[in-house]
């Protein structure tokens, strides 16, 4: 053990720190009069900016060095990881420290280290200069740097973000413009089904589309009244599930797979007319949805008749057998028993929309194999074509998307449904060679 260290592997040169911390716990506060409480809780919050800023210090000069796991006599390639696992930091926490440090106290940003040590600046506002910086030029974040610092001492860290941002755009334009085409490149949306059947939304949103979605939202997002008891959370996820609801009533949208978008839900009768053993409603990849909620949907949608037949191959005696029985009514996709249509559609050349919804029930995407393309990107397609005499029949249609709706006519490709209602498809080389 070193000679400077205590033997509770604290450094001595720390004593008195600890000492001070150990007096202010001992504290009765019930002693302290109000003002006095108050100027302590402003004191020792400029006391605790100023002892990180000489923490981010000391996180530089171990970096410098290499000297992170020195403290157990161990060699650690990486800052941030020994701060994660001897601090119990999170990932983004400890890599966001050793980048704060290194632009303060090894970098262009002296100013800003000056001010965090002296408690002029707050770590949260140096923080936000370090990141916003990160992109530029060294001489050139050197010369803002001075500047920055004065923006910091009259804003918070939010607003100091924004005026960063503006401030950037004149320090280096060029490099406004890398910065703004990459965080375009990194916008996106993901939405994800969960183990207890919720969805999970996220993504990232540039400025401008962030700013649309909050306006439209806003209104919509509002307490219906004084005793609305939703959070500021569940009130923008109902205003999000409400502004999409009507887009799609007030056909808005431009048309998918050929019909205008509508939140399709497959529901067993028995679920639609409130019977015991209903197994409720298929929405797609988003999960199941219960019997009582189908119901409320049908109150004020329209219902579209799809008669099926599936072939149960279990009894319902047991537990066992019931499960057995509920899988045979799962929509396909689930595992269920193929359908087989006992409805069948006009016999026209246009697919109808009556006939688009049986599709939608029965294949639930392109059913070419090994696709996952889902039924907004689906196209009817004739098995038979119709100028060969091909009827638009359920039996003579199927859901492909674009791609392989391509690749059967232009490539060649022949897609068969079998007596199973399971379909397979046959390359262009393969069928030369049989036809030989």
């Amino acid at each position: 053990m070193d000679s400077n260290t205590h033997s509770s592997g604290r450094p001595d040169r720390l004593a008195s720190v600890v000492a001070a911390d150990e007096e202010l716990a001992a504290e009765d506060l019930d002693r302290l009069t109000d003002a006095a409480l108050a100027e302590e809780v402003l004191a020792l919050r400029r006391l605790l900016d100023r002892l990180e800023g000489q923490w981010l210090r000391r996180v530089a000069a171990v970096d410098a060095r290499g000297a992170a796991g020195a403290d157990q006599d161990q060699q650690v390639g990486s800052t941030a990881g020994w701060l994660r696992n001897r601090l119990r930091l999170g990932a983004g926490a400890a890599s966001s420290s050793v980048r704060t440090a290194r632009s303060l106290f090894r970098g262009p940003l002296t100013a800003t280290a000056q001010a965090l040590t002296s408690g002029v600046l707050s770590p949260a506002h140096a923080r936000v200069l370090a990141h916003g910086t990160s992109d530029l030029p060294e001489r050139v974040a050197a010369e803002a740097d001075p500047v920055l610092v004065e923006a910091a001492a009259r804003l918070d860290p939010p607003r100091l973000r924004q005026a960063v941002g503006y401030l950037l755009e004149v320090a280096d334009p060029e490099g406004a413009d890398a910065a703004r085409e990459r965080r375009h490149g990194r916008r996106g949306l993901w939405l994800s089904p969960t183990f207890d059947d919720m969805v999970a939304v996220n993504g990232l949103l540039e400025p401008e589309a962030g700013h649309i979605v909050l306006a439209a939202l806003e209104p919509l997002a509002r307490p219906a009244d004084a005793d609305d008891s939703r959070s500021g959370g569940q009130r923008q996820a109902d205003a999000l599930a409400e502004l999409a609801r009507r887009a799609l009533e007030g056909g808005w949208l431009p048309k998918a797979g050929g019909v205008r978008p509508q939140l399709l839900v497959t529901v067993d009768l028995d679920s639609l007319l409130g019977h015991p053993g209903g197994i409720g409603g298929e929405m797609g990849w988003a999960g199941p949805l219960e019997a009582e909620a189908c119901r409320r949907l049908a109150c004020d949608g329209a219902v579209t008749r799809v008669l099926v037949t599936r072939d149960p191959t279990s009894t319902v005696e047991g537990l066992q057998g019931r499960l057995r029985a509920a899988m045979t009514l799962l929509p396909p996709t689930l595992g269920g028993a193929p359908s087989q249509p006992l409805d069948v559609g006009r016999t026209t050349r246009v697919v109808q929309p009556a006939q688009r919804s049986a599709l939608a029930v029965r294949d639930g995407g392109c059913v070419f194999p090994d696709c996952d393309r889902p039924l907004a990107w689906c196209e009817a397609h004739h098995l038979r074509h119709w100028v060969d005499g091909g009827s638009t029949d359920l039996s003579n249609l199927a859901l492909l998307c674009r791609a392989h709706h391509r690749a059967v006519h232009e490539g060649g490709w022949r897609l068969i449904r079998g007596p199973d209602g399971r379909f397979s498809a046959t390359p262009p080389h393969r069928r030369h060679r049989l036809a030989a």
